[in-house]
């Protein structure tokens, strides 16, 4: 996991000001909803930000009640979450871990976890899930939403069927990111293999461009093309 820690240390302060305080418009408007609908009522709850990033998720499952562990490989990320935290006010307890051990999270100890964007990133997804399934009371559930793999861009020599690791450089950023593009039957493969049982899923659509902000050029973007996959799983 050192190559992937690294690729997000390169990219931590970049990414704070991408994702914001309530994350990029992909997730705003396109995968966030899904998100907090699978979610469901969050207040009370003992939550897992499984690959925090910058905490912007994890400050908003705080402010709705939840006490929330937020975990990231990136010690950079986690620096960054730290001083946002802080500037809201919120009380969260932010760790450096990888989410394929999830070493610092004791088994059977959260309601909810959620990954977000995080199991296409990381090399070793069926011991992630495994891990997520570990660390969930009995009858607590997981939402997973990840990069849609239609959205990948495949060479002519690629397989949709294979995992891939991919190198891209995109938007603002001043350096690579690392992730694997997967068919869809290998995370149910995961799920099933980690004895979860998949509630719930969805290929999320953008809210309707009325929304305010929503930009009409965005139409095409985000209501035409798939751009992630939510599960609701159950342990």
């Amino acid at each position: 996991m050192d190559e992937i820690a690294n690729c997000w240390d390169q990219k931590a302060a970049q990414w704070k000001k991408w994702v914001g305080e309530r994350g990029d418009n992909n997730r705003f408007f396109n995968s966030d909803p899904v998100l907090w609908k699978f979610a469901g009522e969050v207040s009370g709850l003992n939550i897992l930000d499984a690959g925090c990033g910058t905490g912007y998720l994890s400050i908003a499952l705080a402010q709705k009640g939840a006490t929330v562990v937020g975990v990231d490989v990136s010690s950079n990320m986690i620096r960054e979450a730290h001083l946002l935290a802080t500037e809201k006010k919120c009380v969260i307890d932010f760790r450096i871990d990888s989410c394929e051990t999830l070493s610092t999270v004791n088994d059977g100890s959260v309601d909810l976890v959620v990954s977000n964007y995080v199991l296409m990133d990381l090399p070793n997804i069926e011991a992630a899930v495994i891990q997520h399934h570990r660390v969930l009371k009995p009858g607590g559930k997981a939402v997973c939403i990840v990069g849609h793999p239609f959205s990948s861009e495949l060479s002519s020599d690629e397989n949709y069927f294979d995992e891939i690791r991919k190198v891209d450089r995109w938007g603002p950023f001043d350096s690579d990111f690392i992730f694997f593009h997967r068919p869809i039957s290998q995370y149910w493969k995961a799920f099933k293999q980690a004895q979860f049982t998949v509630e719930d899923f969805d290929e999320p659509v953008a809210q309707d461009p009325t929304v305010q902000g929503f930009k009409a050029e965005w139409r095409t973007k985000y209501r035409r093309k798939p751009w992630s996959l939510a599960f609701l799983l159950r342990k």
